[in-house]
This record gives structure tokens, sequence and C-alpha cells, in this order.
């Protein structure tokens, strides 16, 4: 058994628009697995499908090989889901991180859990006494992330852990995803916005777009419309009014993937179909999967993801705040819809 967590076929609707289209998606144990894309893009529901908190229109949820229906007995005390915007008890600290444990009939040595999974989000054990309204905005999401920890989860689910917090606050809840995967084979999957957070703490980021997964970054999504430059090129402006060119679409309107691999710094001489960006470097980031490194652009508006070897990284002298110009082949833009 290679997966705790398998979609099969899954396709959700909400008012007859489709807005995850699954064919198959598989979480192993004790992986961290990323879900990542723009606002819209099905992350969120399919996390809660995932969670099984969720029915999906139609289609399947394996937990460890066997289907699962919304709501699952079992299931349910083996998955625990975090909310975006996770709602506190008005009751103490330790109330709150104990109410689980209560529910499923845990009686003793509450107090103990309740200081060790405070304690895995780097609170102090006293922490316990304090009152729902004297946390800040970082040390409420970190109270709600220990009342889950609490439980031991076979699998967590996160949906934006991270977002609104302090910097300490981020690092404190990377560290609790680490320690609970280490001390307990936790399995988790996140949906992010912050891109080096979650480059840093996954196994593997998988990328949504329109409630379908993509092989490459979300940031080199290319939206229409698209005008005609000849009869076989179209381009789409960019906000500093740089072009991107691209082969001809099925239609004006069609969005479009250049894959991080078709992006290079390098042009080929005398190659004169080449089109190139002026872009600037807003990051840096390992590839767990390759030797290769993920550089983050920004042209104009257009947010892009390009690879490139450590070579060749280090001949360019990349880093930071660095304006670079990049190559591409028209033909090399996939069009996804």
């Amino acid at each position: 058994m290679d997966s705790i967590l398998r979609l099969q076929n899954v396709r959700h609707q909400y008012k007859g628009r489709t807005v995850l289209d699954i064919p198959e998606f598989k979480v192993p144990h004790g992986s961290i697995i990323g879900l990542a894309g723009p606002n819209g893009s099905g992350k969120s529901t399919m996390l809660r499908i995932l969670s099984c908190l969720e029915a999906c229109s139609s289609g399947a949820v394996f937990f460890e090989d066997k289907a699962i229906l919304p709501f699952d007995e079992r299931a349910r005390h083996l998955l625990t889901y975090l909310p975006q915007e996770p709602y506190l008890l008005k009751r103490s600290v330790f109330e709150n991180i104990s109410f689980g444990l209560k529910m499923r009939g845990q009686k003793k040595s509450t107090r103990s859990f309740v200081s060790k999974a405070l304690e895995l989000v780097g609170l102090p054990p006293q922490f316990a006494d304090r009152q729902w309204y004297e946390l800040s905005g970082g040390e409420s999401q970190r109270v709600a992330l220990a009342s889950r920890l609490v439980l031991k989860p076979s699998c967590l689910m996160l949906d934006e852990p991270t977002a609104s917090v302090d910097m300490e606050s981020a690092q404190m809840i990377r560290r609790a995803i680490l320690l609970a995967r280490e001390e307990w084979g936790t399995t988790l999957v996140i949906t992010s916005h912050h891109q080096s957070w979650l480059n840093d703490i996954c196994d593997q980021i998988v990328y949504l777009y329109n409630g379908r997964l993509l092989d490459h970054s979300y940031k080199n999504v290319l939206l229409g419309p698209w005008d005609e430059v000849s009869r076989d090129l179209v381009s789409m402006p960019i906000a500093d009014g740089q072009l991107i060119v691209a082969s001809t679409p099925p239609t004006n309107e069609t969005n479009a993937i250049i894959p991080a691999n078709a992006i290079r710094m390098t042009s080929a001489e005398l190659d004169t179909s080449q089109q190139k960006l002026s872009c600037l470097v807003t990051g840096i980031y390992a590839n767990k999967k390759s030797s290769d490194l993920q550089i983050s652009l920004t042209c104009g508006d257009q947010q892009l993801m390009m690879e490139m070897g450590e070579s060749d990284f280090l001949k360019e002298d990349i880093r930071p705040n660095k304006q670079v110009t990049v190559f591409y082949q028209p033909t090399d833009i996939i069009w996804i819809n």
C-alpha cells in the first residue's frame, strides 16, 4: 500500500460549474504534499474532499485503499483538517486544545498531552492558561494547529496555515509540521500561496488551475486574450510594455503555460525564432527532485518560474533583485483550455 489517500476520477460541481476534475491523485504515506495555484483553482475544495468533509459530485476517495464516504467514522478519527481561518472556542488555550481529546473520551494525562502539543508549536506549557482573547493572530493559528496535533492524526490537512501570520509563527508552524511527521509519521497535505515556505517544507508540490492538475508551476500560466501578430503567431502584452509571443492558439481567449524548463538564460545564435523577456529575479529555490534550481522571475505583471542547472546558475551569477534576460521559443508554449 503506497498511498494513504487517493482520489479516483473525482469531479465536483457548484451550481452546474465544474470546479474540480482530478482523474487520479495519490498522497504517499508519511509525505508532505503541497497544493499550489491561484485563487479559485480548487485547492480548498480538493482539501475538504480529501478530509472527508465534503462529498464530490462523482468519483471516489480512498483511505488506505478502502473507499470512504464523507464523515466516515473511521476516517474521521484519523484525518484532521485545519481551515484557513480556524475558530477558537471562547475558552482557555487548554480547553481549546483538549476539546478534541474529550470528544474522543480521553480523560487521562490530558494536561501532559496539551503541554506536548504546545511544545510542538513553540509555545510554553504555561500558555495553556491564557484566554482566547489574549492571543495574537499568529498565536491563535498555532493554538489551532496544536488542537489538531494533540490528536496525533494519521493525515493532517492544512489550508493556508501561514496566511496572515508573522515570520516567527510561520517558522514555528513549519517546525511543528516536521516534528509531527518525525514523531508520529503524520502525512500532511498543505495549501499555501507562500511559495518559498511551501518549497522549503514539501516533498512534492502539485499545481492546480481551474480545478485541474498541471504539470508545471501555476506561476507560468499565461492568461488570454491574445492578439494576432501573423498567420502563425499571437502575442499578449504585459504591464511593462513587453510582449509574450506564442504560436497560434485554438482561440484568442485560450490560456496557456510556458514550461519552466523551456525558459533559458542563453540564446542559441542565429535562431531568429527565439523570443526574449527582461525579468527581475525574485526568488531562488532548491528543487527536491533534481539538482536543478528554481528561479522565480517577475516580468512586468507576469510571474514565471524557470529551472536552471547549478553550473549555469553560477556562470550567470544569479541573485535576487538582479535584472536578467530570458529566452524561449513560441512553440514551447502549451495551450491548456
